[in-house]
């Protein structure tokens, strides 16, 4: 049953059979999907953004991001809102990898996507968006997530993964 609906997403209550044999019934987002992108402007040094989030009231250092709209592709997603929150447009883009955000709640799967080859063009915010583009080291986003000052979590996900992989993802020219 749908409770609530929105562009981004559906409140839904269903009954869910479990492995148990016993049923119950949830409350939970469904959600498209969504992506993360990491821009690199070159080897070491990518482009973040500071970001009002309004729900928590706080200034959040990400990286961009943002919902797949209907009958888009991950990769149109990740050129649009690059561009749109940066200022950036990307002539390659690498898929990482694909995590679930919240499955308790939430249907979402959001996917990791790599941007480089950057051309500057102008952001293109959504009358909504407070955001801030920076560049900065790659090294110091790292610091800056082990230092507790990125919050938030596809931030820190996506930036600890490449630190772990990068020698790898380079080797194999994806950074």
């Amino acid at each position: 049953m749908r409770i609530f609906s929105s562009p981004k997403f559906e409140v839904i209550i269903d009954k869910f059979k479990l492995p148990n044999g016993k049923e119950v019934d949830k409350a939970y987002v469904k959600h498209r999907g969504s992506v993360v992108i990491l821009p690199f402007i070159n080897k070491e040094t990518i482009v973040m953004i500071k970001q009002y989030r309004p729900i928590i009231n706080k200034w959040l250092y990400e990286l961009p991001a943002g919902t797949i709209n209907e009958g888009e592709t991950e990769e149109e997603t990740a050129k649009r809102e690059l561009e749109e929150e940066t200022g950036y447009q990307a002539r390659s883009l690498t898929k990482l990898f694909s995590f679930y955000v919240s499955p308790g709640i939430t249907t979402e799967v959001m996917h990791v996507i790599i941007a480089k080859e950057l051309v500057k063009t102008s952001q293109r915010l959504e009358e909504y968006e407070i955001i801030e583009p920076f560049e900065i080291k790659l090294k110091d986003a790292i610091e800056m997530v082990l230092d507790g000052k990125i919050e938030d979590g596809k931030t820190m996900l996506t930036l600890l993964f490449v630190s772990e992989k990068y020698q790898e993802l380079l080797a194999h020219k994806i950074i």
